[in-house]
């Protein structure tokens, strides 16, 4: 199984910054739980898209991070719920909730 990651980085004065990586150790338990981890992510200043605005340089390159985000939650009732744990402290909130039809 694969999954995208489109997410958002807050740098402090700098900004808010999109990103676009590929899940990595995507798990998906029959039960609903599932955990990933968002590796090193470029940062843009608009949000791609896809990984082809990536590769076109459609968006504008703004630098990278390289702290790793843990992501562990579960699926219930069709809605994402996800915790995030980040040693840099870089997650864009400590719990998140993704309505059915919104992801």
């Amino acid at each position: 199984m694969r999954g995208l990651y489109f997410g958002l980085e807050r740098a402090e004065e700098h900004g808010l910054f999109y990103t676009l990586v590929e899940m990595q150790d995507l798990t998906v338990a029959p039960d609903g739980a599932l955990s990933f981890l968002v590796g090193e992510r470029e940062l843009f200043s608009e949000r791609p898209k896809s990984f082809d605005d990536i590769r076109q340089k459609k968006v504008t390159w703004s630098g990278v991070t390289r702290d790793t985000l843990i992501m562990r939650g579960r699926i219930e009732r069709g809605n994402l719920y996800l915790t995030c744990t980040s040693t840099a402290h870089l997650c864009p909130d400590k719990v998140m909730m993704f309505r059915k039809g919104k992801w």
